[in-house]
């Protein structure tokens, strides 16, 4: 049976999806299948959707899409599972913009009703009548990271604290040093968003954990630690001198961050790390955590630093570097100018 699709999902873009797909009634609810939806009523709904190109619209009433299994566990957003059995006409809701859906496990009555959309089958391959899984078109996995350009990474205490206005700024920066900077969000929710901004900054290539299959990075964590190994080896392929990593959410969650955090391959390559943070409780808690991982804080920013009482305080008190990032950040230039200088990656360019 053959099915028409009115809009592509961003999650879904590395199919390479035609316009007509070819369904199945027959569905396995696995992490990354592929599966056709219809969209019920948009009135009064959180039906934002983010096209496979990028850009950002709605989805309306009677809209049929691909869309991916998976799981969410945003603090201030939804959460939510892939279900343990799923047939045609089922109702799944939308978990996140980019085309992820699954069942409700929680909401933030602050972030809006979610939407809801009907099951209308399992998109499958024509030729073998295989189920499709965003696992099919991505980056192969890795289990070590024996080489790789410096790492830049950059973390937060939560969710929406400036960890991508950072990255811009210093990509943009670097770049005019000459530098060749690639990029990668290594955790979190699948959507393009982020990764279009730090790609706008200059950084080339930009990859996320979407590119290696995953929906998001709050499931099997030796999987995200083999898709964020895969990733980094894919991005090192165009012999960047700097690799600039977001980690999605928090350093605290469900996305499997301190795995990554804690990786001996990841933490070798690592030449600095700044945090962002909202208040001060959450920047010491910050610099403990890291203590714990042998990650030694190069920067905070974040509200956090957003004026000189807050600044001062933390280089007195949490004997941090501190710097907004509102403006521009010559601090923390400097201090990962410095690292880069102690590895020759400076020099080299």
């Amino acid at each position: 049976m053959q099915a028409h699709l009115s809009k592509i999902t961003s999650i879904a873009a590395r199919l390479n999806l035609p316009s007509s797909v070819a369904i199945s009634e027959t569905i396995i609810p696995t992490e990354g299948a592929v599966i056709l939806v219809e969209a019920l009523a948009d009135e009064g709904k959180n039906n934002t959707l983010e096209f496979a190109n990028g850009r950002v619209g709605h989805l309306v009433q009677g809209d049929i899409i691909p869309a991916v299994l998976g799981k969410r566990r945003a603090l201030r957003e939804y959460s939510g599972d892939i279900p343990k059995a799923v047939a045609p006409g089922d109702i799944l809701y939308l978990l996140c913009e980019s085309g992820l859906v699954g069942e409700i496990r929680g909401l933030n009555a602050a972030w809006g009703i979610p939407m809801q959309v009907k099951v209308l089958g399992s998109i499958i391959d024509p030729i073998t009548g295989e189920q499709l899984n965003i696992k099919d078109a991505a980056i192969a996995r890795k289990h070590s990271l024996p080489e790789s350009a410096p790492i830049v990474g950059v973390v937060g205490t939560c969710m929406n604290i400036g960890k991508t206005t950072t990255i811009r700024k210093l990509i943009k920066h670097f770049k005019g040093q000459g530098l060749k900077v690639a990029a990668a969000k290594l955790t979190g929710v699948a959507s393009i968003h982020d990764i279009n901004l730090i790609r706008d900054a200059g950084a080339y290539p930009v990859l996320g954990f979407h590119d290696g299959g995953l929906p998001s990075t709050c499931g099997d964590a030796d999987s995200v630690v083999e898709t964020a190994l895969g990733v980094l080896h894919e991005l090192n392929q165009s012999n960047p001198d700097l690799i600039f990593v977001e980690f999605g959410d928090g350093i605290l969650g469900e996305y499997n961050v301190e795995h990554l955090l804690r990786h001996p391959d990841i933490q070798q390559h690592i030449c600095a790390f700044i945090v962002g943070a909202p208040d001060f409780v959450a920047a010491w808690g910050a610099r403990e955590i890291m203590r714990e991982h042998g990650l030694p804080i190069t920067l905070i920013t974040g509200p956090v630093a957003n004026n000189d009482t807050g600044t001062q305080y933390v280089e007195r008190n949490l004997h941090l570097p501190a710097e907004s990032n509102q403006h521009a950040m010559p601090k923390t230039i400097r201090l990962v100018e410095e690292s880069l200088s102690k590895m020759r990656v400076l020099a080299v360019a």
